[in-house]
């Protein structure tokens, strides 16, 4: 029956939009204690992972070694991949196993409530001040809206489709995560819509004319080899492809040669068509192309009779955003905070993902590249950046009092938006900013009062969210209440930085780009971590493939972070010759006095013709770089496409060093690194970033090996919070059906020395998170243990972190 008076419900908190963002940010509400409401207009969770859309999740590891975001979001997709026979390596591929998981992750929380198929057309909100009329203007482009007076929010109305009920959902804070900004917008909040002018906040990648472009949305698809012919007969209306290069520039078919493919991110529509006003007729134009491009791979393309027995077995009816509204908060994030980390004294959240624009018009643009970076090498490498901190300040709005933004609507420019976009970057962010909700409704705060940078709560908040596994760069554990803190870490054994033998069925070159080889340079680098205070030798593997002796050059260059990628002069370099056809291990006596416990990275230069072999395994804390000398705007084969006037993008001369990541290559130091000590497990980090900041036992000692904390005198200890290693550089996508990170501890055990005996406290089997919290009735100790008795996989035990507590 159809309610005539709508249904009046109080929470906390209300969370409206259930994508990947807005689902961890009402799950670490109700885990911190907050009642939470999480109103989701479709009948699924995940927004553009859902298997609506199935876009897969990326984030900061796509193109930054161990960069994994980690929290909520990385728990959610460890726990999916666990149970998912299916390996998503495209999109359009995510099944309903995928959606089951996120409903039940959402289920299992008592505190939180969802309302699916519920769409929030009304928000009841008012001035904060009675007496301010101010009137909000438009931007430059005439799309977004600034200057709003300030508004508090008290409701916002909801319709549930199916039930035809109504709902008045009450709460003292909001949370917009819709991706359009939809609460902000129908509540008054200021909000920024297509390109900003370059003039505006001073970004090189800007366009000089502020304009209504956006990136746009996609439509994905599957299909499935049939085991038969499947004729595929196009459907009138359609968009007609004959070649490749009525696709457009740049624009690949991949993986056609699978037995089940999907595809393909090109396939995109965005101006002149508006991202939320045009909705309906943004899905039928890509229908249109969709079907075209199907009809090309079956009917027209040179891959037609490898096709011959595929039919296309789905096709989305949800477009994929990726922009549209966002909300202005007390800082907006520019281009210049994505290229050098502000290191925010609010920073709560960060991204690493590149800077990820899209060429306006999409699909309709057939002068472009999709992306200009898949057909420019100087744009490619400007815009692939390290990681870098989000403040708190842009997770609200700044003239709606009780708001805060969590997903795509954040307080960015459109630049700025491209690395910080992606889902698992978007559920790091709601994780931050649910947990930033939640302590501002227990200490009755408002968002602006938590996030004030000189302010007493911003960094007890920080110490909570990094208790939580929110990954924070360049903060350390100073949490009072852990007693791990002052304790003095050994185990039994430790591993020593070993990147293996070389890999000689993998090379990279020196000298200038080559299309038949996967990378040259002109330079080359391993980033390695540094525990001596002094490089005497180094080992690199090389082949010398021309017919004379090659003269290269060695160096060292200091590093802050292992994503550094400014060029920096070398401590010390030695000259080396290579003999004609040589291919082994070449030393290079460095003997450069370095300072311990940071990275370095080691630089290799020459002439064309000698590769460096890649390494047959990839630690933690090192990645592979290589040179590119940019000496200021595009490649001289790209300075008459459109997409890079100078009207449109700015690139600036520079040196940067890149990653690739998963590729390390062959190096061996003397005297020895060994940076997976026993006292990683206290010293206050949890992640790679510096250094591994990890122990890894010694690989010829078979497990079970154990770790120690000894206390300066007897403790009470009731809890004892574990981080293991799930390889933070593996990217989820591509991880295989049913997948558990080899690297992670499996069967462990927590032991306590009670008046100096060994007992065990807890134990635990089948294992496949990197967080895990050991509870058991308090007992008075003066030493832990935790004992690794088998792993996923490994040969190793491997732990990040071991926190301690009284209860």
């Amino acid at each position: 029956m159809i309610t005539q008076t709508p249904e009046e419900l109080t929470f906390d908190l209300v969370v409206i939009g259930g994508g990947l963002a807005g689902l961890c940010a009402a799950v670490a509400a109700a885990r911190r204690g907050a009642e939470v409401a999480l109103v989701q207009d479709r009948p699924v969770l995940g927004g553009n992972c859902s298997s609506e859309v199935r876009v897969v999740p990326h984030g900061a590891t796509h193109s930054n070694a161990w960069a994994q975001e980690t929290g909520l979001p990385y728990e959610l997709l460890l726990r999916e991949r666990s149970l998912n026979h299916v390996t998503f390596f495209d999109h359009g591929l995510i099944n309903s196993r995928f959606d089951l998981t996120l409903i039940e992750f959402a289920r299992a929380e008592p505190r939180l409530r969802v309302f699916y198929n519920t769409t929030v057309r009304t928000v009841d909100s008012s001035p904060a001040d009675p007496a301010d009329v101010a009137a909000p203007r438009s931007t430059p482009n005439g799309l977004g809206r600034v200057g709003g007076h300030d508004r508090v929010i008290h409701a916002v109305r909801g319709s549930q489709l199916g039930s035809e009920k109504e709902f008045v959902f009450r709460a003292r804070q909001f949370i917009d995560a819709t991706g359009d900004g939809t609460v902000g917008f129908l509540s008054g909040a200021d909000f920024l819509y297509g390109r900003e002018a370059r003039s505006e906040f001073g970004e090189n990648l800007a366009p000089l004319v502020a304009d209504d472009a956006t990136m746009g949305s996609t439509i994905t698809m599957q299909a499935r080899d049939t085991g038969r012919p499947a004729p595929f007969v196009p459907p009138p209306g359609i968009r007609r492809y004959r070649s490749l290069a009525d696709l457009g520039l740049k624009r690949s078919l991949y993986h056609l040669e699978k037995p089940v493919f999907g595809g393909y991110w090109w396939l995109e529509i965005c101006n002149p068509f508006h991202q939320i006003a045009d909705n309906q007729a943004i899905r039928d134009e890509l229908h249109a192309h969709v079907l075209g491009v199907w009809d090309y791979i079956k009917n027209h393309g040179e891959h037609r009779e490898a096709v011959a027995n595929h039919a296309l077995e789905w096709i989305g009816m949800v477009p994929g955003k990726r922009e549209s509204r966002r909300l202005v908060g007390d800082v907006v994030v520019r281009e210049q905070d994505v290229h050098h980390d502000r290191r925010w004294p609010d920073g709560v959240a960060y991204a690493g993902w590149w800077i990820d624009l899209h060429i306006p018009g999409g699909i309709l643009n057939k002068t472009d590249p999709g992306e200009r970076e898949n057909a420019d090498r100087n744009y490619k490498h400007w815009i692939r950046i390290p990681p870098f901190t989000l403040p708190l300040r842009a997770f609200y709005s700044r003239n709606v009092r009780n708001l805060w933004m969590a997903g795509r609507c954040l307080s960015v420019t459109h630049v700025a938006l491209g690395p910080s976009r992606v889902m698992q970057t978007l559920g790091h962010m709601g994780h931050a900013v649910g947990l930033a909700a939640a302590y501002a409704l227990e200490h009755g705060l408002s968002p602006r009062e938590v996030a004030a940078p000189d302010g007493p709560h911003i960094q007890p908040l920080r110490q909570r969210m990094l208790r939580d596994d929110v990954r924070l760069l360049g903060v350390r554990n100073a949490d009072s209440d852990d007693l791990a803190r002052d304790a003095v870490a050994s185990a039994s054994g430790e591993a020593a930085f070993d990147l293996g033998e070389a890999d000689t069925a993998r090379w990279f070159r020196l000298g200038p780009p080559r299309p038949a080889t996967p990378l040259s340079s002109e330079a080359l680098g391993m980033v390695v971590p540094v525990t001596a205070g002094r490089i005497d030798t180094v080992s690199l593997f090389l082949r010398n493939e021309s017919d004379r002796a090659a003269r290269l050059l060695v160096g060292v260059q200091p590093m802050a972070r292992i994503w550094d990628r400014d060029d920096r002069p070398s401590l010390a370099s030695v000259e080396i010759e290579l003999p004609a056809g040589h291919e082994g291990w070449c030393d290079a006596p460095l003997a450069a006095a370095v300072e311990p416990g940071r990275p370095y990275r080691i630089t290799l230069a020459g002439p064309s013709g000698v590769l460096w072999a890649a390494a047959g395994r990839n630690e933690p804390g090192s990645t592979m770089q290589y040179l590119h000398v940019c000496p200021g705007g595009p490649e001289e084969k790209n300075r008459a496409l459109p997409g890079f006037q100078p009207a449109e993008v700015d690139i600036p001369a520079y040196r940067h060093w890149r990653q690739l990541t998963g590729c390390p290559l062959a190096l061996r130091l003397a005297p020895l690194s060994r940076p997976f000590g026993a006292a990683n497990i206290n010293n206050g980090h949890a992640w790679v970033e510096a250094m591994p900041n990890l122990w890894v036992s010694d690989p010829a000692r078979p497990l079970p090996q154990h770790c120690d904390l000894m206390f300066p005198a007897p403790r009470q200890v009731g809890r004892v919070e574990l981080t293991f290693d799930t390889n933070l550089t593996r990217a989820m996508q591509g991880s295989e059906g049913y997948y558990r990170a080899p690297e992670c501890a499996r069967d462990w055990r927590v032991w306590a020395r009670v008046d100096g005996a060994w007992r065990t406290v807890h134990e635990a089997r089948d294992n496949f998170q990197r967080k895990c919290v050991a509870r058991f009735e308090p007992v008075p100790t003066d030493a832990l243990r935790l004992e690794i008795l088998v792993t996923n996989g490994a040969p190793e035990a491997r732990v990040y972190e071991l926190r301690a507590y009284a209860e």
